[in-house]
């Protein structure tokens, strides 16, 4: 006789197509394997995405420092300077954490079964919680880095999956960021793998020229969702 717990309530069957967790746990050749067939599913409008991600950070980038310059060959106070400075800076950091919440999001949806497209990257929500978490999460790793480099990456590496659970489970930034710590140190072993393995296929695409980073970015985007998906012992689309 089945010892299973009841369905939580509200819950509902996975669709059609949906499969559960995978038997043995998280792997990384199944983690590839998997990544790499959803990638080839959604590559058109995933490499559209990047290339618009890109545009928009380029098109900020030099209107910011077309901006300074200006002001400054103007003969605008240094104080004032600096705080539209510092503004600006701000103004960049919220529009990148909330592309990355949005890549994050559409990355869970394809785990999902769901179709990515390219305007899903500026489809901002949970815009609140994730700030909140980002600043919460930048804050801490950079007094890490200030103390000999290594507790930061620390820090990185044990809240990275804190975006996830905000846009995945609709938690409050601290919930996320303590869920993620505790993932991550349940799961240390494979969560390290893939931290290092993801990590060495993001840079080798800013490697080549950056073009390659077209397919791996997006493709390590797509790694992560199912990485957490499998940590967390969700069901994964086949």
């Amino acid at each position: 006789m089945s010892t299973a717990p009841p369905p939580p309530p509200g819950y509902e069957p996975p669709p059609g197509g949906y499969g559960g967790p995978p038997a043995g746990g998280w792997d990384l050749g199944a983690a590839l394997s998997y990544t790499w067939a959803k990638f080839q599913d959604n590559m058109g409008q995933l490499v559209l995405a990047t290339i618009g991600v890109w545009v928009a950070v380029a098109i900020v980038g030099i209107a910011s420092t077309g901006l300074l310059v200006a002001l400054a060959d103007a003969g605008t106070p240094w104080l004032l300077r600096s705080l539209l400075q510092a503004a600006l800076y701000g103004a960049v950091f919220v529009v990148a954490q909330l592309i990355a919440a949005a890549l994050i999001r559409g990355s869970l949806s394809i785990t999902e079964g769901r179709d990515f497209f390219a305007v899903d990257a500026f489809k901002f929500a949970q815009v609140g919680p994730v700030l909140v978490t980002a600043l919460l999460v930048g804050a801490a790793t950079a007094v890490g880095y200030v103390f000999c480099v290594l507790p930061g990456i620390a820090i990185a590496f044990l809240t990275m999956y804190s975006l996830y659970f905000v846009v995945d489970e609709d938690l409050p930034p601290v919930e996320a960021i303590t869920a993620s710590f505790n993932l991550v140190k349940d799961n240390l072993g494979n969560a390290l793998l893939w931290w290092l393995v993801g990590g060495l296929i993001a840079v080798a695409g800013f490697v080549l020229c950056f073009v390659g980073a077209l397919v791996t970015i997006p493709f390590v985007l797509i790694g992560t969702a199912y990485t957490y998906k499998v940590l967390t012992r969700q069901p994964v689309a086949d």
